[in-house]
C-alpha cells in the first residue's frame, strides 16, 4: 500500500517516538511505499530549529530521516484545492498536506482528530498516544 505520512506521524516514526502499536504495526507490515509532502519536512525542520522538538542526536539526521521516502509533489491543483476547501480547520500546512493526499490519491496516515472529521481526501486515522 502507498501512503502519505502526516508530519507528526513521520517525525515519531523516524525518531522512534511514542505511537500506538496499531499504527506502528500498520507502518511496518502494510505499507510498501512511504510518501512525504515537502510541507511535512518544513514543519519538522522548523520545529527543531525553533526548539519545539529536540534535535536528534544522530549525525546527518536531516538526510538520514528522508532515506526511503518518496516526495509527493505540491501542484497548483493541490494548492488551489487546499485554499478552496470550506473547512473550519484553518492550518495551511494541514490543508496543503491533505490536498496533496487528495490529488495524488494517497491515503494520509495521521493521528489528528480534527482531520478525521473532514472529507475530500483519502485517509487512515489512528488514535494518538496520550503522553
Amino acid at each position: 500500500m502507498k501512503i502519505l505520512l502526516d508530519s507528526g506521524v513521520w517525525w515519531r516514526w523516524v525518531t522512534n517516538g511514542p505511537m500506538h502499536k496499531s499504527l506502528s504495526r500498520f507502518l511496518e507490515k502494510e505499507v510498501s511505499d512511504y510518501y512525504l509532502c515537502p510541507v511535512s519536512i518544513l514543519e519538522c525542520y522548523y520545529k527543531v530549529a525553533h526548539r519545539r522538538e529536540p534535535e536528534p542526536e544522530i549525525k546527518d539526521w536531516k538526510n538520514l530521516f528522508l532515506e526511503g521516502y518518496k516526495i509527493a509533489p505540491i501542484s497548483f491543483e493541490a494548492a488551489k484545492l487546499a485554499g478552496n476547501w470550506e473547512w473550519e480547520h484553518g492550518d495551511p500546512c494541514d490543508r496543503l498536506i491533505t490536498a496533496v493526499a487528495a490529488v495524488e490519491r494517497l491515503p494520509l496516515v495521521h493521528t489528528d482528530k480534527r482531520l478525521e472529521r473532514l472529507t475530500g481526501f483519502p485517509q487512515r486515522y489512528f488514535q494518538n498516544i496520550q503522553l
